[in-house]
């Protein structure tokens, strides 16, 4: 299925730019632009989406409802990578950690159960996340 023809040129030539340039950008503004990038180009940026994700969900402390949503985005992602990407396996483990963490805290222990069985069915998990 071709992604390409729904999403608007111009905002993916402007995620681009805000990712290339020589200016620092916040992670709000970087996953943004992952998460359009991730539909015109899946298997490059997917992990990168993940990632960015990750380090959005886990950077400081806020609602653990919007940590949980993040994270959940996060191992969404993680998950929709190519099976061959070497990175998927460890950015799944560490998705699906930090979803299990923030459900207990929120009280939400069968879906925190659900998540550490699917956590448990993950093979590998070794490699790095960078």
């Amino acid at each position: 299925m071709n992604h390409w023809e729904s999403v608007d040129h111009h905002a993916v030539l402007r995620a681009r730019t805000l990712l290339l340039g020589s200016g620092t950008i916040n992670i709000h503004e970087a996953v943004d632009a992952y998460r359009l990038l991730a539909v015109v180009s899946p298997a490059v940026y997917l992990p990168r989406l993940a990632q960015a994700l990750l380090e959005y969900g886990t950077a400081d402390p806020r609602n653990p409802g919007t940590r949980l949503a993040v994270v959940t985005e996060a191992a969404s992602a993680a998950r929709r990578m190519e099976a061959a990407e070497p990175r998927r396996a460890a950015l799944l483990r560490k998705a699906l950690e930090a979803c299990e963490q923030e459900l207990t805290v929120l009280g939400r222990t069968e879906e925190a159960r659900s998540v550490r069985a699917e956590l448990d069915g993950t093979a590998g998990g070794e490699e790095g996340t960078r």
